[in-house]
């Protein structure tokens, strides 16, 4: 697949048959972020990981954000109908194998959420690390059963309290099967993080 000027990619592990993980880093960050992480929880997984396409900082993020660092939503719905469009032509060619188990964080969680309530049927469940809500006020389509885990920190300086919350209701009217830890840490990922993702995808059988 030639790859969209949007999205740099990198894969691993095609050999092996399970749904891949499509890696989604945060802010500032690139394609080679979440691969360990990955490797962690499943070394017998493919992945596709890619790199965001705006420029932030010293790399890069899935879409803008505003001069407060609050959301640009319309920068936002726009980066979202690249990325669908992404998967969808990643999967009719054969690269994802099967629609992927979206796995993001900060930024590329936000990604994914937003990803999710455009097109749920292009993902197997998702991953969703530090997320905020892509739509606040909006509702999501109906995903009944999509297996969904979010992680939030329980000091997290870049989120307020009821923000994952917030997410979770969204995902919980919409019918998907929601899973949420907040975990005692700030935006940086846990020492258990890890084991309680592969816990998960064991128990959903993903």
């Amino acid at each position: 697949m030639p790859e969209r000027p949007e999205f740099h990619f990198i894969t691993g592990r095609e050999e092996f048959s399970s749904p891949p993980f499509l890696l989604l880093h945060g802010s500032g960050g690139s394609e080679v972020d979440l691969i360990p992480l990955a490797e962690d929880i499943a070394p017998q997984r493919p992945y596709m990981s890619l790199r965001g396409g705006v420029k932030w900082e010293d790399g890069f993020a899935f879409f803008h954000r505003n001069p407060d660092r609050s959301l640009d939503y319309d920068d936002l719905a726009k980066q979202t109908n690249l990325l669908c469009r992404f998967i969808t032509e990643a999967i009719e060619q054969g690269i994802l194998k099967q629609p992927p188990i979206l796995l993001g964080f900060s930024n590329g969680a936000i990604m994914a959420a937003s990803a999710l309530s455009t097109r749920s049927d292009l993902a197997s469940g998702a991953i969703l690390m530090r997320p905020l809500s892509p739509a606040p006020e909006t509702s999501f389509p109906s995903m009944t059963g999509l297996p969904i885990l979010m992680t939030a920190g329980d000091h997290d300086q870049r989120r307020e309290p009821g923000d994952a919350l917030l997410a979770k209701t969204q995902f919980e009217n919409c019918h998907a099967d929601i899973s949420m830890h907040v975990l005692p840490t700030d935006h940086g990922l846990h020492h258990d993080e890890a084991g309680i993702i592969r816990d998960w995808l064991i128990r959903k059988g993903i």
